[in-house]
């Protein structure tokens, strides 16, 4: 044998079912990724563990049938890797089946199509958070399935509602660029509240508001037959959507940066609710380097007809919500956290 092994009984496996993986060769496996309710347009969530027991460098072959032809020139490569570092390999696609020739070094490694944010990143920053400093954390409440949904609260609890920004991530679970761009934003808010340059600010981060979703491997909804965070807002009674609706009346917040991932390659998503404001931030986000791709997006005009965060944040509370997703394709995870760090920092110069 080469050496190779592939496992999916880990939190947050993509597919956890063990009869989607099969070796099909000495190095070389089949993998049917899952999707809870057959959505291609979120069908992107794949998570495998990969180990090499060997004393070297082992090629391995991967066919990965994702059971849908619409989106697969977004499926044509597959990350290697584990925490911060991933190496790309190109994938050929045939129909719905995507084949990859992974060189694998010696070690234990996951195999995805995005770099991974998992549950236990969000306790590293609560065991921060909890020690002293500037951050503080708090439970905005228990999902149904008893996982706490946290937020890290940084800047001056008396602020203004004027001067009060929520930021949240990943609230569809496959979208990992979601939490990698929150995280870059409280990184930037930790440093500027230790440089005092958060005077008069307050902001509040989700860095995962689908905690349930992450933990299962859903692509889109907090478990088979549960709301989309993002669109059942008013039509749900699940508690994280709760969790979250009970967030924005608390901090009544001026701004929110909604930071979403997707599959496009050469674009970036960007929906907004104030057209002069937000125009404007546009322009001045468009002067970043990090930011080189085209802008995909409208403004959100009608929230008495929409059934989203954003909508019942405007109606209540005036809300200026910045919704933005971004592809993960020939990025890196350093310049993601950097793409989050420069919205918050030019949504903050903005105001």
């Amino acid at each position: 044998m080469a050496g190779i092994t592939v496992t999916n009984d880990f939190e947050g496996a993509n597919p956890h079912d063990p009869t989607r993986l099969e070796r099909t060769d000495e190095a070389a496996f089949a993998i049917r990724p899952w999707s809870e309710d057959g959505d291609g347009n979120y069908k992107f969530s794949l998570l495998v563990g990969v180990a090499n027991r060997s004393g070297g460098p082992v090629e391995a072959d991967f066919a990965i049938d994702w059971a849908d032809e619409e989106y697969m020139t977004c499926r044509d490569y597959v990350l290697l890797g584990r925490r911060d570092q991933w190496r790309y390999f190109p994938a050929d696609v045939h129909g719905p089946v995507a084949r990859a020739k992974v060189v694998v070094p010696p070690g234990r490694w996951q195999l995805a199509l995005h770099p991974t944010y998992g549950l236990e990143r969000l306790k590293q920053w609560q065991r921060q958070a909890e020690m002293s400093g500037p951050i503080k954390v708090r439970s905005l409440g228990p999902t149904g399935s008893g996982r706490q949904i946290l937020a890290f609260d940084i800047g001056e609890p008396s602020a203004a509602a004027a001067r009060t920004l929520a930021v949240l991530g990943r609230i569809h679970p496959y979208e990992t660029a979601g939490s990698f761009a929150a995280e870059g934003a409280l990184r930037w808010l930790l440093r500027s509240a230790m440089g005092d340059r958060l005077r008069g600010w307050r902001a509040s981060v989700v860095l995962i508001a689908n905690v349930d979703g992450v933990a299962t491997g859903t692509c889109k909804l907090t478990a088979p037959g549960g709301p989309d965070m993002s669109h059942n807002a008013r039509t749900t009674d699940d508690a994280g959507v709760a969790a979250l609706l009970g967030w924005v009346e608390e901090l009544r917040p001026a701004v929110m940066c909604d930071f979403h991932g997707w599959m496009y390659h050469y674009q970036d998503g960007f929906d907004y609710t104030d057209a002069g404001p937000d125009d404007a931030l546009r322009l001045q986000l468009c002067r970043s380097a990090d930011l080189d791709r085209a802008w995909k997006g409208h403004r959100l005009t009608d929230p008495t007809n929409s059934d989203s965060l954003w909508a019942i944040a405007k109606e209540r509370h005036g809300t200026e919500s910045l919704i933005f997703s971004f592809g993960w394709y020939g990025r890196t995870v350093r310049h993601v956290r950097r793409i989050g760090a420069g919205v918050v920092s030019t949504v903050l110069r903005c105001r």
